[in-house]
Parts: C-alpha cells; sequence; structure tokens
C-alpha cells in the first residue's frame, strides 16, 4: 500500500481520473475497504450509567474506582426481575 502511495506522489500531476484508475486497477478488491472498528462494550459500564445517571466518560471513571463488591451491589439493585 505504501509503494502506491509513493508512485502517487511521483506523480502528482496526473489529473485526478488517472490516479483514480491507478488505484482501481492496482489494489486487490479485498484491500479496499477496512473493516469497522467497533468499541468494546463493557457490561458494568451500562449498569453504572443507569444507577448514577452518568456519561460514558464519568461512568468510565467511576468503574476505575469501584470494587467488585459495589459492582454487584449495584446490578442487584437494578435488577427489576421478570423474563429477560
Amino acid at each position: 500500500m505504501m509503494t502506491y502511495k509513493l508512485e502517487r506522489r511521483i506523480n502528482h500531476s496526473l489529473d485526478k481520473d488517472m490516479q483514480y484508475t491507478f488505484y482501481l486497477n492496482t489494489i486487490r478488491k479485498q484491500r479496499r475497504f477496512s473493516p469497522w472498528v467497533y468499541k468494546d462494550k463493557i457490561e458494568d459500564l451500562e449498569c453504572v450509567k443507569k444507577y448514577y445517571g452518568y456519561s460514558n466518560e464519568k461512568a468510565l471513571q467511576v468503574l476505575k474506582i469501584l470494587s467488585k463488591d459495589q459492582i454487584i451491589f449495584i446490578k442487584q439493585r437494578l435488577d427489576t426481575g421478570g423474563r429477560r
């Protein structure tokens, strides 16, 4: 991929259509698009957000402070019962 960028820098005077066809014909289909990157989902984060009414950033800070027993207590308080 780097060599293609270097080649484009060397031939910067080419018009955009020629640059597009160069990339279209040199880069394979599998390499054109990268997969979406998703954030890791933290289970306890949602519980802390709901219990305290915090945003994502504040809840992450609070999660670092809380002990395992406190998190279990919060989950028990939020458990309303019924089917899941």
